[in-house]
């Protein structure tokens, strides 16, 4: 028993760490990307990438996101009881039906990828569409493997394809979209094509990093032969709903915010487009414009948005293990204890990253994207909304300036964001699985209607897309506070928890507008963003340490708790929670 359960502990860990990095290179990823599909004001690929993208991902989680954690579930319960012929079984079954679920899914992207692409009123996106569409067949067979061997407690062969693909990933669609840039300098849309036909190629090398993992343990495996074994149609069916009842209600959840993102490239572009005209700019120059303000929301601003997620990821991953003793074991004081805690965390890291982007997001931007930085715009770092908002026919505002005020609004997202992402470790650690994916979903609904009212009927034109996702954060995030400090029954302290985080910020965002223009007035916009985020977290940290921020609850959590208390003068002999 003893042996079993350090076997767990080592594949959640193992996960847990390929997870970590396979979301920081997905972070990094599109940054490089959107210099080489932007290379001047021109010429713009990444609105056809921006389009395919989110069908892909959309269609990927209903074979990516359940069905991997249902096999692992019913094969790891018949090794339980020695039933091997049994986990085969499952296997095969998932095999046969994942397989079918990639034909179906690949079939239909390919074959819509047209009307997907008009209804985006972007006709040429399409070529990009389809070069994602075998990606959809290749990961569902990919995802019977990685299922049954988490099953069979073989987490490294899960980790070690994913961290392939990942890499695979960048590889590939660099090298692509440069070769495309070159091959067919005046025709963008191939140039998303190449990039996107690099992921379908990641796949593949996930693919096979996984069968060769089957077959190198096949000897630890059980000793049926797949293609030697029939399957009753009872057993079949027996088994296919066993794996939906598990995988369905994961799916759901999971599919909410690439439906979202669905929803952006439906709406986002026909309703700038339509906001532009009748403020009587020129119909030719309209569809470029609506272009920018799409590009900007998907492209620049919310890859960085997202990084702070990298780091409420891995807090929340290291909640959930430590949760479910305690809920088993009916340990309402440590519950407590954690959810308190998962919250403080959350702030102390989402607090700052809001507003830090808030304050930087465009000086960073245009640090790392080589469009925006190329604004003729001096790199002042206030007054960018008032610029949209005032915009008159005729008038043509800078990307930086653009991509700015979306960014100060889309940084008051981040906080929320952070609740979200860390709070749903906590539910689902309480065996509350289902709860946040009802807050989430709530949060989806508001974001689609508050982005066609705003945009449609405001003047606040992309500004208002921004805002509806604030708003589907703001929902899911208060949702899943109410949610742990009712069910857990926490008695909060309101400012340790939420008011030294947000003092700390603030006094930091302060003092980083201000070392920001001082450097910037030398000339060096550059020194100037770095110097500033230097100047930021050594100020926060300083913050941190005069409010003595953290308890002991607090550091159980972090790696190197022992150092950090000395730091930050924290009694780790004695405990703060009630």
């Amino acid at each position: 028993m003893e042996k079993n359960k350090k076997s767990f502990i080592k594949g959640a860990a193992i996960l847990g760490i390929a997870g970590l990095i396979v979301k920081i290179i997905g972070a990094f990823y599109r940054i490089p990307l959107t210099n080489i599909l932007q290379p001047d004001k021109t010429r713009d690929g990444m609105v056809f990438y921006a389009v395919a993208y989110p069908y892909y991902s959309w269609l990927l989680v209903i074979s990516s996101a359940g069905f991997p954690t249902a096999i692992s579930k019913l094969v790891s319960e018949k090794v339980a009881i020695g039933d091997k012929k049994g986990a085969t079984a499952v296997f095969k079954t998932a095999f046969r039906l994942l397989l079918g679920i990639g034909i179906v899914t690949t079939i239909l992207l390919f074959a819509c990828s047209g009307l997907i692409a008009n209804l985006a009123g972007v006709p040429n996106a399409r070529f990009a569409i389809m070069a994602l569409a075998p990606a959809l067949f290749i990961v569902s067979i990919m995802c019977a493997y990685r299922g049954y061997l988490q099953g069979m407690q073989m987490m490294s062969g899960t980790a070690l394809s994913q961290v392939t693909e990942q890499v695979g990933k960048l590889i590939a669609s660099y090298s692509l979209a440069i070769l495309f840039v070159k091959m067919y300098p005046d025709k963008p849309w191939l140039w998303a094509m190449g990039t996107l036909l690099g992921i379908s190629i990641s796949e593949v090398m996930g693919l096979a990093v996984i069968w060769w993992i089957y077959k190198r343990n096949r000897r630890l495996l059980p000793s049926y032969k797949l293609e030697d074994m029939s399957i009753s149609q009872k057993t079949f069916k027996r088994m296919c709903r066993s794996l939906l009842l598990i995988a369905v209600p994961i799916t759901i959840g999971a599919s909410i915010m690439p439906i979202t993102g669905i929803a952006d490239t439906i709406f986002i572009k026909r309703l700038l487009q339509a906001r532009y005209l009748m403020l009587g700019f020129e119909e030719k120059i309209t569809d470029v414009m609506a272009d920018q303000g799409f590009v900007a929301l998907r492209s620049y601003v919310t890859p960085l948005i997202n990084m702070p997620a990298v780091l409420t990821l891995a807090l929340s991953m290291s909640l959930v293990p430590a949760l479910a003793p305690m809920t088993a074991a009916r340990d309402r004081r440590g519950i407590r204890r954690v959810g308190t805690t998962g919250m403080k965390l959350a702030m102390l890291i989402g607090a700052p990253c809001a507003v830090g982007l808030f304050v930087l997001g465009a000086p960073i931007m245009a640090m790392l994207y080589s469009k925006v930085g190329n604004s003729t715009d001096t790199y002042y770092i206030s007054g960018f909304i008032s610029q949209i908002l005032s915009m008159k026919p005729g008038q043509e505002i800078s990307i930086y300036a653009l991509s700015g005020g979306i960014m100060q609004i889309s940084a008051i997202g981040v906080l929320f964001l952070s609740l979200v992402q860390t709070l749903t470790g906590v539910i689902q650690g309480i065996g509350k699985q289902n709860v946040p994916v009802y807050f989430l979903l709530a949060g989806g609904i508001i974001k689609i209607l508050s982005m066609i009212l705003l945009m449609k009927y405001t003047s606040l034109g992309i500004l208002g897309a921004a805002i509806s996702t604030v708003l589907c954060y703001v929902v899911a995030g208060i949702g899943d506070t109410v949610f742990t400090l009712n069910h857990a029954n926490i008695s909060l302290k309101w400012f340790d928890t939420f008011g030294k985080p947000l003092l700390s910020s603030l006094v930091m965002g302060v003092a980083v507008y201000f070392v920001y223009n001082i450097i910037n007035k030398a000339g060096h916009p550059t020194l100037a963003t770095l110097g500033s985020v230097v100047a930021g977290v050594a100020l926060y940290i300083a913050c941190l340490w005069l409010l003595k921020a953290f308890n002991r609850d607090d550091l159980d959590f972090m790696p190197g708790s022992r150092k950090i208390a000395k730091i930050f003068r924290v009694d780790m002999k004695k405990s703060n929670a009630k």
